[in-house]
């Protein structure tokens, strides 16, 4: 989840105890069809995104300014894709990005714990870049024949007659009548003769190739290594400069893979046991991808955004829409809308029993305390839930019982910040102050801290309840204690 935006309604906007967003009548039906019947149109979505946006750096976005504007549309990941550019390239971004978050700290007053995320080349197999004498991209015709080779030097030659893949080994693990997709499945080559370096291809589906195309060969389990030395280097980089980590389901190699028909399966299976496990989660490829050229989205875009959202996805990814696409800021603006709206829809009551009827008995302290705290946020319409952590368990075990208002999860240490953002729900707040020695008054010190952050931000009004998450004494394994608080002008905890 990101901070308050200034694209958020405040909640001063509302009467008092009411808090938009919440679709209570859905939210707490018994059945499917009495949630979706009871879902109102007229209702307004929830001040604030649960739902967080993983944004890729490229051309259109590696710049300082631009990037903080992007964390004020709602950008709280930002995503390196290490297939494009060099070691180098990458590096200048994460020192841009560290700037960007800078100056955007000082602009909300508080330290912006902006999180940075590295998505490894892989096995990924790729095309060769077109020959300078042609005219960049070449078409592939249907009917016609086109030879790929392992041949490096035809790496930066390529033509509409020859193609260079960039795995050696490429030829001899493929047999005659083998299926290979180039560039997101656009066009469908179909083996038909087999030599040490080069394959023989009819044309099935043409289309128009580019330089450093993705290559797919759909039920081939190829011989290669998990992790290239490329991929070392940069796993190397990536500790080096801290950047974030988690699970991410790219759907277009996945459907490459499977199938696209069986995309829907697969997606809603891996989300559920992600989900099962707690294991942050995040998707991948064609969201909003004609803003790549649009200043708006297709309809059909903002559904798969809204049905992402409620198969449990903890996080969504922009890839060439941010990367290089027109308008990076303003698409990030758009999916923050359509993450709030879709929000609403999510039937927490029958979520959020399915997760606790899957907890093991007996569970842990910390865990119970979990529960109970969504709970009492669901029963108290509670604006927010607190969690003071210092390992950030506490928050994430909270963040996986699914509660409909904002996780605030306060820390003094600013890597765990960042790595909280992957989490559904959760607002990382950095508390710099210099601590009390008393446990209790430095526990109260920094639930002040986050209440009156979240009173300044509007998302919390005087009165409004907020579930406290703390330990009872100093020390990660001590999480026991749940409470009910409700804000004051001049909050202080008892």
């Amino acid at each position: 989840m990101v901070w308050p935006t200034e694209f958020d309604t405040r909640l001063g906007e509302y009467d008092a105890m009411e808090l938009p967003g919440q679709q209570l009548s859905a939210a707490t039906a018994y059945s499917p069809l009495d949630h979706v019947l009871n879902l109102d149109i007229k209702l307004p979505a929830a001040c604030q995104r649960l739902t967080g946006i993983i944004a890729t750096i490229g051309k259109s976005s590696n710049d300082v300014e631009i990037m903080q504007r992007m964390m004020a549309a709602g950008m709280n990941i930002a995503l390196l894709n290490l297939s494009f550019g060099s070691r180098d390239e990458h590096i200048e971004a994460i020192k841009n990005l560290r700037q960007a978050a800078k100056n955007y700290s000082v602009v909300v007053g508080k330290n912006f714990p902006l999180a940075i995320a590295a998505r490894l080349p892989g096995r990924k197999i790729r095309t060769g870049n077109i020959s300078d004498t042609y005219v960049e991209p070449v078409e592939l015709i249907s009917g016609e024949s086109v030879r790929l080779t392992t041949d490096e030097t035809y790496k930066d030659r390529c033509s509409s007659s020859i193609v260079y893949i960039d795995f050696l080994h490429f030829a001899e693990q493929l047999k005659k009548g083998d299926i290979i997709l180039l560039d997101n499945e656009t066009i469908q080559l179909k083996v038909e003769v087999i030599s040490t370096t080069t394959l023989t291809c009819k044309i099935e589906r043409g289309g128009m190739l580019g330089s450093n195309k993705d290559v797919f060969v759909p039920n081939v389990v190829l011989k290669m290594p998990t992790y290239s030395e490329k991929d070392k280097i940069y796993i190397e980089m990536a500790v080096h400069h801290q950047v974030a980590n988690g699970v991410m389901i790219t759907r277009q190699e996945l459907g490459s893979d499977i199938s696209p028909k069986k995309l829907v399966i697969a997606q809603k299976n891996m989300i559920a046991r992600a989900n099962k496990a707690n294991v942050p989660v995040c998707l991948c490829a064609h969201l909003l991808s004609s803003m790549r050229f649009n200043k708006i989205p297709l309809r059909a875009e903002l559904l798969d955004v809204a049905n992402c959202i409620l198969d449990g996805a903890d996080a969504l990814v922009l890839s060439a829409e941010t990367a290089i696409g027109i308008g990076p800021v303003e698409t990030i603006s758009c999916m923050a809308s359509a993450c709030k709206e879709a929000e609403a829809c999510v039937w927490t009551k029958n979520m959020f029993q399915d997760y606790v009827e899957k907890t093991p008995m007996p569970c842990d302290q910390s865990t119970a305390i979990a529960m109970s705290a969504v709970l009492a946020a669901y029963r108290s319409l509670a604006a927010a839930i607190v969690v003071v952590t210092s390992s950030g368990t506490a928050a994430f075990q909270v963040a996986k019982y699914r509660p409909r208002c904002p996780i605030i999860a306060v820390t003094r240490y600013a890597t765990l910040a960042r790595q909280m953002h992957l989490y559904r729900g959760v607002m990382p707040l950095i508390y710099e102050y210099t601590p009390e020695s008393d446990w209790q008054a430095y526990l109260e010190q920094r639930i002040n801290f986050c209440a009156k952050w979240a009173m300044q931000r509007g998302f919390v009004r005087v009165g409004d309840p907020i579930v406290i998450v703390c330990s009872w004494k100093q020390g990660s394994e001590f999480t026991n204690t749940m409470r009910i608080v409700y804000a004051t002008a001049d909050i202080n905890v008892t």
